[in-house]
């Protein structure tokens, strides 16, 4: 028998091409969305160790002490939720190989899928080496928030691998977001997409001065900015307010010059999820900043990223210029489709 025509052999095959796609598969998608949310969850403890002033729950890095790798009973809760953090870097980590391995054999086709993804890997280890170095320097404010900024870095970069393996794979989605769209529109799309982004950029990065101003930096013991609380808080809010009004004003040229429906409901969302995390910026605010209220606003800047980003992907990638070589989609076609049944 012809081995080459022997199904059992064509299983083997497929089955050994799931870590090694030569195509977007539902497995790479599934591992965009995986990365997206590994990396957002990062922030979420995080949040939990300072929130509780857990931040030198380990004292030292790389070890947790100077004697044990890991936590002792004797370091009590404080230990177990620091060393807890510690432990997600092996689960980025293996998201960040798998999604590596998933993009490997499309590194041709899609070089900026293998870049995003060759990013996304190698910011583990600099987010370790980072985190390391805010423990020995005990919980600097400076370097907490440059620890925050590359998480928020990373799960922009995540949301843009989520757009684009599903922009490229699903041919509804491809049609949606298809370049040239919004003609007459280019320089104001991606003008409004621009200050999105940097807006966005300086309302987090604000966001880390604020938290370092304020009671919940990581441990009872550790510095503080000297900055007015008052003052650098209503700083933090200029850049919302501004974003805001930018995000109407989208919404209505969108609605005045017909945008594509894709970036239109960006939009949409993404003032939604602004109008929310306001609300309850507001509310830790004028209540003393209670735990509950914060983790809510950590979890929301990590919304508010994601929502930003796929703003921004989505309105460059509707005013593109067409490329008649590039595929929009990469499923496979209805007779291939048939002959796989």
């Amino acid at each position: 028998m012809n081995r080459a025509s022997d199904p059992s052999d064509v299983h083997v095959r497929d089955r050994g091409s799931v870590l090694l796609p030569t195509r977007i598969t539902p497995w790479v998608r599934w591992l965009a969305v995986a990365s997206l949310l590994a990396n957002s969850l990062l922030i979420l403890t995080g949040g939990l160790v300072r929130l509780t002033g857990s931040g030198l729950g380990c004292p030292t890095w790389p070890r947790c002490t100077d004697a044990s790798w890991t936590n002792t009973p004797e370091m009590g809760m404080h230990g177990l939720i620091e060393f807890g953090n510690r432990l997600l870097t092996f689960v980025l980590a293996a998201v960040a190989v798998l999604t590596f391995l998933a993009v490997l054999r499309l590194r041709h086709e899609h070089r900026d899928l293998f870049r995003i993804a060759l990013l996304l890997g190698l910011g583990i280890p600099v987010q370790a080496v980072v985190g390391g170095i805010t423990v020995l320097t005990g919980l600097n404010p400076w370097v907490v928030g440059i620890h925050y900024i590359i998480s928020g870095v990373m799960i922009a970069l995540a949301t843009v691998l989520v757009d684009r393996t599903r922009r490229r794979s699903l041919p509804a989605v491809g049609e949606a977001e298809r370049p040239g769209q919004a003609p007459g529109q280019r320089r104001t799309v991606r003008g409004l997409m621009v200050a999105l982004a940097v807006l966005c950029a300086l309302i987090l990065y604000l966001g880390t001065l604020v938290t370092g101003t304020g009671p919940h930096a990581g441990d009872d013991s550790t510095a503080r900015h000297a900055f007015d609380a008052y003052l650098i808080t209503r700083a933090h809010a200029v850049p919302v307010y501004l974003i805001v009004v930018a995000v109407v004003l989208g919404m209505v040229l969108a609605r005045r010059h017909r945008w594509p429906v894709a970036l239109a409901s960006s939009l949409n969302l993404m003032l939604a999820v602004l109008v929310l995390q306001a609300l309850i910026g507001y509310y830790q605010y004028f209540n003393g900043v209670p735990l509950v209220a914060v983790a809510l606003h950590l979890v929301g800047s990590a919304v508010l990223i994601w929502a930003t980003a796929r703003t921004v992907e989505k309105g460059f990638a509707v005013t593109r210029t067409p490329d008649p070589v590039l595929r929009t989609a990469d499923a496979p076609d209805a007779a291939e489709a048939a002959a796989r049944r």
